[in-house]
């Protein structure tokens, strides 16, 4: 009896080599050919293909082409000799980018934010006004002023204000995991939430007017509360540092007095316009301005807002927030920077090392020619950095980035445009998020001329190696204002609710 061939199966049919038998360097090959999503579809076709596709050895090459600059890659790089899941993390980055080059997030979170006016009737939120006009605009008048929120985004964290908790929640998007902010809203008036490098400042008024301007302006004390937030062992935790009075006189809650402001780890600075009430100097073009800068690096349990007369404060003799610097009107002119009846500025920072105040001034330069629009128009950007402490020289300077024109959702905190943006629709954008690290940027931009009535938002989606774009985008983002990285969009929906567009 003659023997069997050695590769024959018991039923007597040859046996076929499988894909798992490829030599790995052919298999690879065959993997450069597809999608990342197409290797995840060929898990389907049988026992052996489900191997072969979710082998981890097989995924390191895909996951190191395709994703170099994805966080979870990014953080392999500083984790020693730990042995990565490779399989968990291709599909986790497979599903991600799959769902950003579709425009279509996996999951989308609505949270409810509370109402202006409260539960009480009495205004509780109250933003401060976009300015109507800025030099930014061709036409000089903003062509779609849109207001802020009360929502701030930094680093996967979202504060916004929670209508089913009735206070400002802190929420982490990584985890899901919510942590109230010790800030009583109850009987204020909030203008203002902002965190930055891990400081929550809330600026916020008292509902009524201590002393009025006229029959119909109110001047009402407005404060500042700032909150370190801190990682804990359990999740993140909230401190209070300290709160100080942010404008001597106050200030009217109304829709023409504006202030603006930043703030870094130690110091916060605020820029006050207000329109000139007088009688005999009244002058659109002369409009009251101020800057201050505040020390706020102390922690202080004393709360002015509590202390009226101030002598609490002498007896505690507290080392807390201080004034130390002040720039008028004429100080402002000097350096070049007081903006007037037509407001240039658009940005508001501190330097890392606290010794400068740096204001960016955004200026169309083109004629009033719609026929140019948008690719035709053009602006010169300035920032200029000044001394905080003594009488040192200014520097003005092209910072050599392009911003779009103001429109009031970005306060004065507008990011600077991306290389793409600038060249193609530098007028027209609207608002962006970007993460550098990842090379993925949502861009909200309106594509329709201004002098059509009508807004019409579009949001473009890119990554390393795709590009879309997603039409009548006003309808998810109507207020204008996004933020996020390669995970997450956050942006505030129609019925007054916080979205999070989640892509994995």
């Amino acid at each position: 009896m003659s023997a069997e061939p050695a590769d024959a199966r018991p039923d007597g049919h040859e046996s076929r080599a499988e894909l798992s038998d490829l030599p790995r360097d052919i298999f690879w090959m065959l993997l450069s050919y597809l999608d990342p999503w197409d290797i995840v579809r060929c898990r389907r076709v049988s026992r052996s293909w489900n191997d072969a596709f979710r082998n981890p050895d097989n995924l390191v090459a895909v996951v190191k082409r395709f994703f170099p600059r994805a966080k979870e890659v990014r953080n392999l790089q500083g984790e020693g000799g730990l042995d990565p899941d490779w399989r968990a993390i291709f599909d986790r980055l497979a599903c991600r980018y799959y769902h950003l080059a579709r425009a279509k997030p996996r999951t989308i979170k609505k949270y409810r934010l509370c109402h202006p006016y409260g539960t009480s009737g009495d205004r509780e939120w109250f933003p401060v006004q976009p300015w109507e006009y800025h030099a930014s605009h061709a036409c000089q008048r903003v062509d779609e002023p849109l207001p802020e929120g009360f929502w701030t985004y930094e680093d996967g964290l979202v504060v916004y204000p929670s209508a089913d908790h009735r206070c400002l929640v802190l929420l982490d998007l990584e985890t899901d995991q919510k942590t109230i902010v010790p800030f009583l809203t109850a009987g204020k008036v909030v203008r203002r939430v902002r965190l930055q490098q891990k400081v929550l400042v809330v600026e916020w008024a008292e509902p009524k007017a201590f002393h009025w301007l006229n029959d119909v302006d109110g001047v009402h004390r407005h404060f500042a509360s700032s909150f370190d937030v801190v990682r804990g062992s359990s999740g993140w935790k909230i401190v209070f540092r300290n709160e100080w009075k942010i404008m001597f006189l106050g200030h009217p809650l109304s829709e023409r007095d504006r202030f603006f402001s930043s703030h870094s780890k130690t110091h916060y600075i605020i820029y006050i316009w207000q329109p000139n009430r007088s009688l005999y100097t009244a002058d659109e073009d002369a409009p009251i301005e101020s800057l201050f800068v505040w020390d706020i690096s102390q922690p202080s349990s004393y709360r002015p807002s509590l202390d009226p007369t101030g002598r609490l404060k002498e007896e505690e003799k507290t080392d807390g927030p201080s004034i130390i610097s002040r720039f008028g009107f004429r100080e402002l002119g000097f350096y070049s920077v007081r903006q007037r009846g037509l407001p240039g500025v658009q940005r508001l920072d501190i330097t890392d090392d606290a010794l400068h105040v740096e204001i960016t001034e955004n200026i169309c330069d083109s004629p009033v020619d719609y026929s140019i629009w948008p690719a035709g128009l053009t602006s010169q950007v300035h920032t200029t950095s000044i001394p905080i402490l003594g009488e040192g020289p200014c520097w003005r300077r092209d910072p050599g980035v392009k911003f779009p024109p103001y429109r009031g959702s970005g306060s004065l905190q507008t990011s600077p445009l991306t290389a793409n943006e600038t060249a193609q629709r530098w007028y027209t954008v609207v608002s962006q998020a970007v993460d550098d690290e990842a090379g993925v940027r949502f861009c909200l931009y309106n594509p329709r001329a201004p002098w059509q009535d009508d807004l019409d938002l579009t949001l473009s989606i890119e990554t390393p190696f795709s590009t879309i774009i997603l039409q009548q985008a006003l309808k998810i983002f109507p207020f204008g204002k996004i933020s996020g990285s390669e995970r997450f969009l956050v942006g505030q929906g129609a019925d007054n609710e916080l979205l999070i567009l989640r892509f994995d």
